[in-house]
């Protein structure tokens, strides 16, 4: 597929193909995460648009029973009217298990509410009835596909970008994504707010069935802090995956215990991350906050694997994995993203380490993927405007920027 965007984040201009092994490279602060967490962000939105469709209305389902209760609450005691309180339980009992039940229990409620004459003051009992309706109006609500889609394009990228989509020097940027000469999706956002391009229907079929994006090792370690926040939908979908159980119960195929010497495991009883370190003939448990940060890169891609993640037509997004792993580790790193592109994973990379990417250029000839591997660019101009260029066929360019910061160190200015 073909990521095109033009005046998004700090990014004038981008036409990036991801099929197979794409490499992002650059300085910081070019739009290279941007360009990840766009493609994860579309991704996730086709993957997740029924689920995120009714977590939405279960939410919202909540709110209009809350402020229901809080007002029926305020004229009527409760504790003392048994039939009135037996209805609400029901009610509650519902909400959280069967939603037919619960819609026949909040209309029995209404009705029990309407022929008991519940003391009720006028605007009270208008308001209470509100929140009913509203509750039957989103039982019976029927959304399209495509507009499902649409919300689940703007509650991620919602959760990801928090409204600063745009471009710093226009209010108006263009995502798309296109298949050969057809687009699969066009969104227009305007003062950073996400529009479908009327004239293009979303087509309902994504070009990759999954998605997962890592960004940082310390997921691991603060995974408590993270899930009460509740906040960036990629740290919520990434745990949820990395504290699946290993059904299986057997190494994943990439073998990354050679590489760390051990196993990263989710323990359900503790509810947190270990590392198994193998010492000698022993087996050391070690928390996962005293675990080296480059074993909890590596032990992400081997929980992952582990656990059955890396199916084929997923798209992996991560962003400068580099920065916590050893020159020897990067290279050991570039191999396994390698050998997961062979077995039919799409992998997203950004990155500013020439150890990195001279290692995916050089095992991507070895493995016989160089047909589906990618060079990019990412470089500022004047004005401070960000283009991604492709340099599939002049990599030198890439390798010469990178080096340029040793090459001053050693020989000057």
């Amino acid at each position: 597929m073909q990521l095109r965007l033009e005046n998004v984040g700090i990014i004038e201009k981008a036409d990036i193909d991801i099929n197979g092994l794409t490499i992002i490279a650059g300085n910081n602060d070019t739009g290279k995460s941007t360009i990840g967490k766009i493609a994860y962000s579309l991704t996730k939105s086709f993957e997740d648009f029924e689920l995120n469709y009714e977590r939405d209305k279960n939410l919202l389902i909540q709110k209009y029973f809350r402020d229901f209760y809080i007002l029926l609450r305020k004229d009527v005691d409760l504790r003392k009217d048994r039939e009135l309180r037996e209805h609400m339980e029901r009610f509650m009992f519902y909400r959280r298990v069967d939603n037919k039940k619960l819609l026949e229990s909040m209309n029995k409620l209404k009705e029990f509410i309407e022929k008991n004459e519940v003391k009720l003051n006028p605007k009270a009992k208008e308001e209470v009835f509100s929140n009913i309706d509203k509750i039957n109006s989103l039982f019976n609500e029927k959304e399209s596909k495509n507009a499902k889609i649409l919300k689940s394009v703007k509650k991620i990228f919602t959760s990801e970008f928090r409204k600063q989509i745009n471009n710093i020097f226009t209010d108006e940027s263009k995502i798309s994504i296109w298949e050969g000469k057809n687009a699969v999706i066009n969104l227009i956002i305007k003062n950073n707010e996400i529009l479908q391009d009327e004239t293009k229907k979303i087509d309902e079929i994504f070009p990759f069935d999954s998605s997962i994006f890592i960004e940082t090792p310390f997921i691991l370690t603060y995974k408590d802090a993270l899930e009460e926040s509740d906040d960036i939908y990629h740290v919520e979908d990434l745990l949820n995956k990395l504290e699946r159980p290993n059904l299986t119960k057997k190494e994943g195929s990439l073998n990354i215990n050679k590489i760390i010497n051990g196993d990263i495991l989710f323990d359900e009883e503790d509810n947190k991350f270990s590392f198994n370190k193998k010492s000698g003939n022993k087996k050391i448990k070690i928390d996962i906050i005293n675990a080296a940060a480059g074993i909890k890169s590596l032990g992400i891609l081997q929980l992952l694997d582990s656990s059955g993640e890396f199916n084929n037509n997923l798209l992996l997004v991560i962003d400068e994995p580099e920065i916590h792993l050893h020159p020897d580790w990067q290279v050991a790193y570039s191999k396994l993203l390698v050998e997961l592109v062979k077995n039919g994973v799409n992998v997203l990379i950004t990155s500013h380490s020439p150890y990195l990417i001279e290692a995916l250029n050089k095992f991507s000839k070895e493995e016989k993927i160089y047909d589906k591997t990618k060079f990019y660019l990412s470089e500022l101009n004047k004005e401070g405007k960000a283009t991604i260029i492709d340099k599939t066929k002049n990599k030198e360019e890439i390798f010469d920027k990178l080096s340029k910061p040793f090459e001053r160190l050693v020989f000057g200015d």
